[in-house]
């Protein structure tokens, strides 16, 4: 079975180091130990299926428990949300993406509920993610078929993985121009990253679609490794909320074109969905019909 996780972790240290070694030679930081640059560093891939605990601040946290493996490897669809950072404006600090749960702060451990963090972040990204694991050829899950406490229990149920394209936290904004440089610097770290996992989908969360720079990069990454670019499909759902398709044929995978999962204006969480999950949707009906290719059994 490959070690995803061992391999993600392997290369997470090698970019840290190199991130730690760079940090170290910039003026403001030429007096911090190595330990301090270290904590600036947030890692990330593959969600932990352990046990939740809870931090101080009531935060639900959640450990690895060694299956994880198992589970992305047999997964029927391997979902991989790609980010831009980290917002620390609020803690100061960075933490293991790993360890995030979709649930309520200060809840009961062990879980005897299922209320939803109060964040467009996490509401948008539970929401698409039920949408996407539950929507078939032949039916599309509507926004109102089902609740927040649906979306929870099923994220703390299956396996999924996300990415941030910059490891060094940040505010609550971040420009395209400091994103770009940031996965420019460490564009083989990113590469490397993205390609260890193997993923069926790629949801790619920048700043507005139509002019993704993750999604440009996540294609770029694409062609440099295996000379072969993503096809545009424009997929639009009926009430004109989808977006449009890449698809790698060669590969069969996907990658959509989707907002800031933070992004609430303009139509809000059910806008978000219809987007992603829509376009997902009008994808998979596309590709049985054209191709006879069911794309929610990969293995």
């Amino acid at each position: 079975m490959e070690d995803y996780v061992g391999k993600n972790q392997r290369i997470l240290d090698k970019w840290r180091a190199k991130f730690i070694e760079d940090k170290k030679a910039e003026e403001n930081y030429s007096d911090w130990t190595l330990e301090e640059i270290s904590t600036l560093f947030a890692e990330d891939g593959i969600m932990n299926k352990g046990e939740f605990y809870p931090e101080d601040d009531g935060v639900c946290r959640r450990r690895p428990n060694g299956n994880e493996n198992e589970l992305w490897t047999k997964a029927p669809l391997r979902v991989l949300f790609l980010t831009k950072d980290e917002n620390i404006s609020s803690t100061g600090r960075v933490w293991d993406v790993r360890t995030e749960t979709f649930h309520l702060k200060n809840i009961e451990i062990p879980i005897c509920d299922y209320h939803i963090l109060n964040n467009p972040f996490y509401k948008n990204e539970a929401n698409i993610l039920y949408g996407i694991l539950n929507t078939r050829t032949d039916e599309m899950v509507g926004f109102h078929e089902f609740s927040y406490e649906d979306a929870v229990k099923l994220s703390d149920e299956v396996i999924f993985a996300r990415i941030n394209c910059k490891k060094e936290g940040g505010g609550k904004t971040i420009k395209d121009d400091d994103l770009q440089k940031a996965i420019d610097k460490y564009y083989k770290n990113l590469k490397e990253q993205i390609l260890a996992f193997d993923a069926d989908i790629f949801i790619c969360c920048g700043t507005q679609k139509d002019d993704n720079v993750i999604l440009k990069n996540l294609r770029k990454i694409f062609k440099d490794e295996y000379k072969e670019e993503f096809e545009y499909i424009p997929l639009r759902t009926s009430d004109k909320t989808g977006s449009g398709i890449n698809y790698l044929r060669s590969k069969n995978k996907l990658a959509i074109d989707a907002y800031h999962l933070a992004y609430s204006q303009n139509g809000g969480e059910q806008l978000r969905y219809y987007e992603v999950v829509g376009a997902y949707y009008e994808f998979i009906k596309y590709l049985k019909t054209t191709k006879g290719i069911d794309f929610t059994k990969h293995r």
